[in-house]
């Protein structure tokens, strides 16, 4: 052992040239054919050396394991005993949803707008990111509420057994949902008047991808703002292990759950020259790489050792 690091040493000090040399070429014909393959590294080389180093992939859900460009509604359901038309109820989330650019939001606008929904104009619109938006309708005499099962949560709203059992049908099979609660002027109570279940396919290059991070000894973890049940049955699918899924995260809560794998996840084994010779890596936390479209994923940037955006 020692007469071989004797030898890589004696190699460094008569061909530093060489060895300088080297470095910056691989660097420059790795940033080459990333490019070629649509691949832009914010930060050339360094980005690369710490990528080689990564203990940690995190993914993002809509948009990067699934396609986000296109979701669709394949489920809409009325509550019963509700004394809303359709036709009303798709105009109160079309416009609910009208400032939203999140994919969910734009495939309920395109289902409202094919199944002749009412126009409506709202006001007062508060909206939280990850959640859901509540405005007021004047000529409806409502407030109307729509998202996920915590923002209805959030105001008091209880499900009834039916939408309860919807809800757990279409989540085990990977829908995500939305719900649309109305209250009328005359109390702050809001009863929940329809489903919305969204299917947004999964891209087909993201199960060998997992499988290849796998393969490669790093693990593979989720961090969804979606419900857990409908997160889980997409880690299902594409081979990320149940126990590495984070549910129910908003936007800004990201980057803490960056922050807690960095400080609790398991590093990956060193490689055979680090066995051989008993290094060990420079940097104790794990290194997390996160994958996102961007939309939702901007504040992880700051403590993600490696964020990647997937432009599609």
């Amino acid at each position: 052992m020692w007469s071989l690091e004797f030898a890589i040493a004696v190699f460094v000090v008569a061909c530093p040239c060489g060895i300088g040399l080297a470095a910056p070429t691989a660097l420059l014909v790795g940033s080459g054919l990333a490019a070629k393959y649509g691949i832009l590294a914010r930060g050339g080389g360094e980005a690369f050396q710490e990528m080689a180093q990564v203990d940690i992939v995190a993914f993002d859900k809509t948009g990067t394991l699934s396609e986000g460009g296109q979701p669709q509604v394949s489920d809409f359901e009325m509550t019963s005993g509700t004394a809303w038309t359709c036709q009303t109820i798709l105009g109160i989330a079309a416009e609910l949803e009208s400032a939203s650019s999140h994919p969910l939001g734009l495939a309920i606008k395109q289902y409202a707008a094919k199944h002749e929904a009412a126009q409506l104009n709202a006001t007062g619109f508060d909206e939280v990111a990850g959640r859901g938006v509540k405005a007021n309708f004047e000529v409806l005499a409502c407030t109307a509420l729509i998202g996920n099962e915590a923002w209805l949560s959030e105001h008091g709203v209880i499900l009834d057994s039916q939408t309860a059992s919807t809800l757990a049908k279409w989540t085990t099979v990977a829908k995500s949902i939305a719900l649309v609660a109305i209250s009328d002027g005359s109390a702050d109570t809001y009863s929940v008047v329809a489903i919305f279940g969204v299917t947004d396919p999964l891209r087909p290059e993201a199960p060998s991808v997992i499988r290849l991070l796998r393969d490669k000894g790093i693990a593979t973890w989720m961090i969804s703002g979606d419900n857990e049940p409908t997160a889980k049955a997409v880690a299902e699918m594409v081979g990320i292990p149940e126990m590495n899924v984070l549910a129910g995260v908003l936007p800004h809560q990201k980057a803490e759950k960056i922050e807690w794998l960095q400080t609790n996840g398991v590093k990956r084994p060193g490689s055979r020259w680090q066995r051989l010779f008993g290094k060990k890596t420079a940097n104790e936390r794990c290194i997390v790489a996160m994958v996102g479209d961007g939309i939702n994923d901007a504040p992880v940037g700051r403590f993600s050792f490696t964020p990647i955006v997937s432009m599609y």
